[in-house]
């Protein structure tokens, strides 16, 4: 299916200086960095970048500070795999909830595999299995490691859905009350506008943001338990992490105007997620406060050298995952 755009005529004054004022820069940023002869890269890409380097510095510090993965090489390890596997996972997630445009003929072969996509409970789900069998591979408490990826990955997301807001993705649906905060797209290079560019100058809702407010208060809670709780179990941080994010993202679901939702038994594929989220983190929680191993002490300073010790991780994963998210082909949209 090749995107369209169309320029939709009978914008207020109002929403045609807002036209003229984003033309240049794009509605929330540059969508585009660079563009050259054979790709081009998006600002979302640089959004992942740097909340992927935030969680990466956190997870490495919480990793050697409470010496939970003593050699700095096997840290390394983790983190690289991790960034390769997320992006892939999230791609081939998005292409098997979009496989009927291939099967129906609405796209070709090519367009199908070829088309930049991701869905973030496939990038979760690809980092929750490396991170599993890394620590069954390794002989390493399982979670120990996830507690160390729930106090990054918020932040991460956080960042995310900041790049989100740039690329005009996992946007909401058309506000119907002016009382309702509302955000508009101008820029025909977002996402939203390709595919629909009947929402130009439209009020919608900002999902965006609230995913933001919302990572944000899920990454300042387990940093406080992290920091505070000096006796607490271990597989409390990713008890708490699955359950508040899982509660966030069934309620934003609600809101979110991106189209062709998947829906079984009434809710989306994604709500659905999020309850398998909150049962697994309640599961985990009841096990941990039944008489979890508790944590021990943590030391900074091993933290801190953990962090000197893996310098080239905290760069290159970012890089990777940036470049991931970011790079597309001559089109927008399309390798």
């Amino acid at each position: 299916m090749n995107e369209r755009v169309e320029m939709i005529d009978g914008l207020t004054d109002t929403e045609r200086s807002g036209e003229k004022a984003f033309s240049g820069g794009g509605d929330y940023g540059p969508v585009v960095l660079y563009q050259g002869q054979s790709f081009t890269l998006v600002g979302f890409g640089l959004f992942v970048g740097i909340g992927t380097l935030l969680a990466v510095l956190h997870a490495i510090f919480y990793l050697g500070a409470y010496q939970i993965m003593p050699q700095d090489n096997q840290i390394a390890q983790l983190a690289i795999t991790v960034a390769i596997v997320a992006p892939i996972s999230g791609y081939i997630m998005t292409r098997l909830l979009d496989i009927r445009t291939w099967l129906s003929g609405e796209k070709s072969f090519i367009e199908y595999i070829r088309t930049v996509s991701f869905g973030l409970w496939g990038s979760l789900t690809g980092g929750l299995i490396v991170i599993t069998a890394f620590a069954s591979i390794n002989n390493i408490a399982l979670l120990a490691l996830l507690d160390a990826f729930a106090l990054g990955v918020p932040l991460a997301q956080a960042f995310g859905r900041l790049g989100c807001l740039n690329y005009g993705c996992c946007h909401g649906k058309e506000c119907t009350s002016h009382h309702q905060p509302g955000i508009r797209y101008f820029d025909s290079k977002t996402k939203v506008l390709r595919f629909n560019p009947e929402l130009r100058g439209k009020r919608l809702h900002p999902t965006q943001l609230y995913s933001v407010l919302a990572n944000t208060v899920i990454y300042l809670t387990i940093l406080t338990l992290s920091i505070f709780w000096d006796e607490r179990p271990v597989g409390m941080l990713i008890a708490m992490y699955m359950g508040m994010y899982g509660i966030k993202r069934f309620n934003v679901e609600f809101l979110r105007g991106e189209f062709p939702r998947v829906y079984f038994s009434g809710l989306t594929i994604w709500q659905w997620f999020s309850v398998s989220f909150i049962v697994l983190g309640l599961g985990i929680m009841t096990y941990v406060l039944s008489g979890g191993m508790i944590i021990g002490k943590y030391s900074v300073s091993e933290g801190i050298q953990s962090l000197r010790a893996t310098l080239g991780v905290l760069i290159l994963a970012p890089v990777i995952m940036g470049l991931a998210y970011g790079t597309h082909g001559r089109k927008i949209g399309s390798w």
